[in-house]
């Protein structure tokens, strides 16, 4: 018995500037969180010459360099909104007036809260 050989082919549906935006993003808010946790708590001082320990001053420039590159990329991600495909302007254009994408939510909703038995298709729009 000869079974079919299924092939595939993967696509990109998010353009690159999207994904880059999606990863600088994510590693923002890790040292934006890590950073803000050393802020709010500082580690405890340490003896000795204070231009070699400048601990707290290093984590606090990094903190806001990294507040500066998460604000930017926010603001190149609304100006990608205006001028890229289709799903770069999904996140900001979300389709409420759309039945199916409303069925949509209310399905993943029920399904998160395990009232529904099988995961809801995601193929909304």
């Amino acid at each position: 018995m000869h079974l079919k050989e299924i092939t595939s082919q993967g696509y990109y549906i998010y353009e690159a500037p999207v994904r880059l935006w999606h990863w600088i993003t994510a590693l923002s808010i890790v040292v934006l969180a890590v950073t803000g946790y050393f802020i709010g708590r500082p580690l405890p001082s340490i003896q000795g010459e204070a231009t070699f320990m400048f601990w707290m001053g290093w984590i606090r420039l990094i903190h806001f360099t990294t507040a500066y590159i998460f604000t930017v990329a926010l603001l190149f991600r609304i100006y990608w909104a205006c001028v890229g495909n289709e799903y770069a302007r999904e996140m900001f254009l979300v389709p409420f007036w759309r039945r199916a994408w409303r069925k949509g939510v209310i399905s993943e909703i029920r399904w998160y809260f395990f009232l529904e038995k099988e995961a809801p298709s995601l193929l909304w729009t």
